[in-house]
């Protein structure tokens, strides 16, 4: 077969085993194509069903294997992709193969498996996730599903004081994603993490964020990739909303500012301070006229799920020193902790009292 056959032929293939099959007839020998864990994605003239495993070796120098009487010879294809595959086609003394056929072989598959998109590069992946951000209805988002069936999050990063995005710190970030999406929006960087993995990866995250002044708000869990741009969305409120409470830190869970986004989104400011922060402010008041420490005292007893000694530790306080100022909390608010509901209106409102900022 002519090299002009095989190019001819190969544009009118429409199935990777169609192709396999062109190829072989091409080099008039057995070929195979093989993923990284030793499946069989495609083959022609050979009864091989899985290769053995040492001929998966990245590391090997010798590129010749052998089954029965055939000798094999292995290339890449498309080293660039997320996924690698390996291409095997058997040769003998009799028939040697030209080095020349071989890589326009490769060729005309690599240009196949992009044009279906079989086994995408990174640079494809986090292009069509970019489109995704800016334009969701228009957007097929099916290779991008097809990168992971667990729970992922989205992760924004950002610079502090005007930090520049160096490139060490996008290849650590690039190597942290693979072979899920990283892209860059004009708000920032935005990446996504497989969940499950998260508290292994905090730490690193930690590290990045001190080392090049850049934090980061994870949103909650989601399954879905095609939501990521209202998980996005979630992310960019709650970096604003702390920003305005002073609350930013590293790593910043989203989970932690989600009533306070709620509360943005509420008009009647005067009717959530007269409905929930009351109490509070007398207790503020209170505090001012006594040079007492009461309006903490509380939200730490309240945040540790009312547990005296939690608190005492948290407060740096005597259990003795702290029971007496709970006692006059509940002189002055007449406050019942074991009533669930009270305990968490008083912890809401907390956060419409730091939301306000009375």
């Amino acid at each position: 077969m002519k090299n002009e056959t095989l190019l001819l032929y190969a544009i009118q293939s429409t199935s990777l085993d169609q192709l396999t099959k062109l190829i072989a007839d091409y080099l008039e020998q057995a070929v195979l194509i093989v993923d990284q864990s030793g499946t069989l994605i495609s083959r022609d003239r050979t009864d091989l069903s899985q290769v053995p495993a040492d001929w998966l070796d990245a590391l090997t120098t010798d590129n010749r294997y052998h089954y029965g009487h055939q000798e094999y010879i292995r290339d890449v294809l498309n080293p660039q992709a997320l996924n690698p595959w390996y291409f095997f086609v058997s040769q003998s003394k009799g028939f040697p193969l030209a080095a020349n056929q071989v890589q326009l072989a490769i060729q005309v598959l690599n240009n196949f498996t992009d044009r279906y998109a079989l086994n995408p590069n990174q640079g494809a992946v986090n292009a069509i996730f970019a489109q995704l951000l800016a334009a969701p209805e228009q957007t097929d988002a099916h290779l991008l599903q097809t990168l992971t069936t667990d729970k992922i999050v989205c992760v924004t990063v950002s610079a502090n004081h005007g930090a520049p995005y160096q490139a060490d710190l996008l290849q650590a970030l690039r190597q942290l994603a693979t072979p899920l999406p990283l892209t860059e929006t004009p708000a920032g960087l935005v990446l996504l993490l497989p969940a499950a993995s998260l508290d292994r990866m905090q730490p690193e995250l930690t590290t990045l964020g001190n080392q090049y002044a850049q934090h980061f708000f994870i949103s909650e869990p989601y399954d879905d990739i095609t939501q990521t741009p209202a998980f996005l969305n979630i992310c960019r409120q709650a970096e604003r909303l702390a920003q305005q409470l002073g609350t930013v830190t590293v790593v910043n869970p989203t989970q932690k500012y989600n009533i306070y986004i709620i509360l943005s989104h509420v008009d009647n400011g005067a009717l959530l301070k007269n409905t929930m922060c009351t109490q509070l402010i007398a207790l503020k008041k209170y505090d001012a006229q006594h040079h007492a420490e009461l309006f903490p005292t509380l939200f730490a007893y309240l945040e540790n799920d009312c547990h005296v000694s939690a608190t005492a530790e948290k407060l740096h306080l005597h259990r003795n020193s702290l029971a007496k100022r709970l006692n006059k909390i509940q002189d002055l608010l007449v406050i019942d902790f074991s009533d669930a509901d009270k305990t968490f209106g008083l912890r809401l409102s907390y956060r419409l009292f730091h939301f306000l900022q009375i």
